[in-house]
């Protein structure tokens, strides 16, 4: 897929619900940059000219979570970090009552001892992931390769980007590991497209066709169906006629891929309720009327904030998104909450005047294995919000030469290990089937600590 673009005016914070937040139009970190963006490129954001005070953070501009995480001596941020974990143990320990509170009020059976842990793996992460996996691999039930498309009734195909030898080595690692092979299928038609197949019954099977022959060719366990564009780039009076050809589709992918004995996953964003209206989320999904042909069903809870700052994945949305599902009827067990270990890096203002030439970074991104080295580099004190469940930071970029300046004010807020933790406690609390990280390659030890005690494996 491509883009840079925030979401449609219409997708922005409250349009679907006061607590839906401002999601994007696709999955966190669908479109990467090409190799050539990289490290090593004159970056997005450095300001031009010799008399730059600072430089901007080298995160391509509105293309969250696609660099390789920074490398070098991460002890001393995180010795930071920690420092203000330190300043923020009340409210830490609020968090965690809240936590334990909700557990003890919430009617049914006390919550799971562990569940079941799964991961997208997006290319752009693949050199982390493929150096982490024969640490990591054993503790994850099912990992969703995350770079092939649907670009067509009978096309799928394989991004550009990803190295073909690495793609390969990281998929034997996880079937030497046990770990399950379901990749996910990106919906790269453009607005309306899948809409206008799935509602032809012809086309409709020829893609059911097209899906089935990629994972028997593949030798895969199944397919995750990523297919985001009804909810955020075709308009929402598609979504009554698109809902019934959607369902169709996926009763009909299922009895095939079932009959071969391969699984179906589905990726969606949340739906609270089944009125239709505003407040329901992406109702065109009709996850309870799915419920019955898949054999995961995940809940992408995460991109509360995109446009403006703001949490990525607050707890109470976090709750209202798995609860839609389990209301809905979907079988629990088949439920899985998408875990986000990312955040945003976005700019607040600009004081002053600029020197000719400055370029002043967008909204950018960090992750849990990156953001202790911009703390480090800015200088930063993370505060943890006991209610979203999140950390959040500022600092300011100066730019300046012998005629002028400026600084520009920037705001972070990300989930860490210990927020991923608080998630999965969710997950456990409401007794569900999995979680499942977005993603694998945004992770570092502290993740990996805090979840691995409520990991089944």
């Amino acid at each position: 897929m491509t883009d840079d673009r925030l979401p449609p005016s219409a997708a922005g914070r409250g349009a679907l619900d006061p607590f839906d937040g401002d999601r994007r139009e696709v999955h966190p970190g669908v479109a990467p940059p090409a190799p050539d963006d990289g490290p090593g490129t004159d970056l997005p954001g450095e300001p031009t000219g010799d008399a730059v005070e600072a430089t901007a953070d080298p995160t391509p501009i509105g293309e969250p979570l696609l660099l390789p995480p920074a490398t070098g001596d991460r002890t001393s941020s995180r010795s930071r970090r920690r420092s203000a974990t330190l300043a923020s143990l009340v409210a830490l320990a609020v968090a965690a009552a809240a936590v334990v509170g909700l557990v003890a009020t919430r009617d049914g059976p006390p919550p799971a001892d562990a569940v079941p842990l799964d991961a997208w793996v997006p290319y752009w992460t693949l050199d982390d992931a493929l150096e982490e996996a024969p640490r990591r691999l054993g503790s994850v039930r099912e990992v969703s390769p995350f770079w092939f498309d649907a670009t067509g009734v009978e096309d799928i195909t394989v991004s550009p980007n990803v190295d073909p030898d690495a793609a390969e080595r990281f998929v034997a690692a996880a079937r030497d590991a046990g770990t399950s092979v379901v990749p996910s299928v990106v919906d790269a038609t453009g607005p309306g497209a899948m809409a206008a197949i799935l509602a032809d019954p012809a086309e409709r099977t020829r893609h059911v066709d097209a899906l089935v022959s990629f994972v028997d060719e593949g030798g895969y366990d199944g397919v995750d169906l990523d297919y985001e564009q009804f909810a955020f780039a075709d308009d929402r009076s598609t979504w009554a006629a698109t809902r019934p050809a959607w369902v169709a589709f996926v009763e009909e992918l299922s009895d095939e891929l079932r009959s071969g004995g391969r699984s179906l996953t589905v990726s969606i964003p949340p739906v609270y309720e089944d009125e239709r209206s505003p407040t329901s989320g992406y109702w065109v999904y009709d996850h309870g009327a799915i419920s019955d042909h898949v054999d995961r069903l995940r809940i992408m809870a995460y991109d509360y904030s995109v446009a403006e700052p703001g949490p990525i994945a607050p707890l109470e949305f976090v709750e209202r998104s798995v609860d839609g599902a389990l209301t809905a009827g979907v079988d629990p067990d088949k439920v899985v909450l998408g875990l986000a270990i990312y955040g945003r890096n976005w700019p607040l203002g600009v004081a002053g005047i600029c020197p000719d030439g400055t370029v002043l970074e967008d909204t950018t991104s960090v992750n849990a294995r990156t953001v202790d080295e911009l703390v480090e580099r800015r200088g930063a004190t993370p505060v943890f919000d006991e209610v979203t469940g999140e950390w959040s930071f500022d600092y300011e970029l100066i730019f300046a030469d012998d005629e002028a300046s400026c600084v520009q004010s920037r705001r972070v807020h990300y989930v860490d290990g210990r927020g991923a933790r608080l998630r999965m406690d969710i997950a456990r609390d409401r007794r569900i089937g999995a979680a499942s990280l977005w993603a694998l390659g945004f992770d570092d030890d502290d993740v990996w600590d805090e979840l691995l005690p409520v990991v089944e494996r």
